[in-house]
């Protein structure tokens, strides 16, 4: 499992290039793509294709090839494998027929997002790419409004806009993001602020819907609340086997208002 760079060049490690060198064959997801940049490299190593609809009988012709002893390397189009890329089938093929699976650490756009981006990361969530269709995206959405974690999401240069739009309407205008483009390449770019700002920004410079983007979304230290009106319904349901006191304590783990605002609040009723 060989990560390549996934802009500059001189990301790619020696041991990456010994390592493609000394194989028997290379599988990547487009033999086009790999062809040219293994030419960069002087890479003789015969290349073949490995993508999400490869014949599962192709793949065990892989796997037959692992298992008379030969090395197979496999790459993505940029980054490290398997990281929204296709790949998970021949590794867990592998680990069934107990051939071993020796990763070659590199570049990976979403750890170098995360550690550039000066958002919150001790903790954070990987999730590919959205849904594209408006519906599904704002309910898709809608999932982390109260997560902690910061999340990290992949998008086309053609909906980031869209993404960054709906998100204000979700997350609202205040929540911290960072898109960034381009990690790594000559017009990188890193854009950390509220969503709001972002929005102004991208209407500014027309340039941050253009190349390879990485979204993060920073987690919240809100909780999830009931609205009032299922606060009223729950409270006036258990008021004829619980004191009040003892009601507002536990309804107000569930609600942002506090125990005695809840307690003054019902006190009255």
């Amino acid at each position: 499992m060989v990560a390549t760079p996934i802009g500059n060049l001189g990301d790619f490690s020696f041991r990456a290039i010994e390592t493609l060198n000394e194989s028997d064959l290379i599988l990547c997801e487009d033999t086009r793509k790999a062809k040219v940049f293994l030419k960069e490299f002087d890479i003789k190593t015969k290349c073949k294709s490995l993508h999400e609809f490869t014949n599962p009988k192709v793949l065990e012709k892989y796997i037959s090839y692992l298992k008379t002893g030969k090395c197979i390397a496999l790459i993505s189009d940029a980054g490290t494998p398997l990281v929204s890329d296709p790949g998970y089938e021949i590794v867990k093929r592998s680990k069934e027929e107990r051939i071993m699976v020796n990763p070659i650490p590199g570049p990976s756009s979403v750890i170098s997002a995360l550690v550039a981006s000066g958002l919150k990361i001790d903790k954070f969530i990987f999730e590919g790419f959205p849904p594209r269709k408006a519906n599904e995206l704002e309910s898709y959405l809608e999932k982390f409004l109260f997560e902690k974690r910061t999340l990290v999401l992949f998008e086309s240069p053609r909906r980031i806009k869209k993404l960054v739009q709906t998100s204000f309407k979700i997350f609202g205008g205040k929540r911290r993001v960072c898109l960034a483009k381009d990690i790594s390449k000559l017009h990188q770019k890193f854009f950390t602020g509220t969503i709001e700002a972002l929005l102004n920004q991208i209407e500014k410079d027309m340039n941050l819907e253009k190349g390879e983007i990485v979204f993060l979304i920073e987690g919240t230290k809100d909780k999830a609340a009931i609205d009032d009106a299922k606060l009223e319904i729950l409270v006036k349901s258990l008021k004829g086997d619980l004191p009040l006191r003892k009601i507002s304590k536990v309804a107000s783990k569930i609600s942002k208002k506090t125990s005695k605002e809840i307690y003054d609040t019902f006190k009255k009723n």
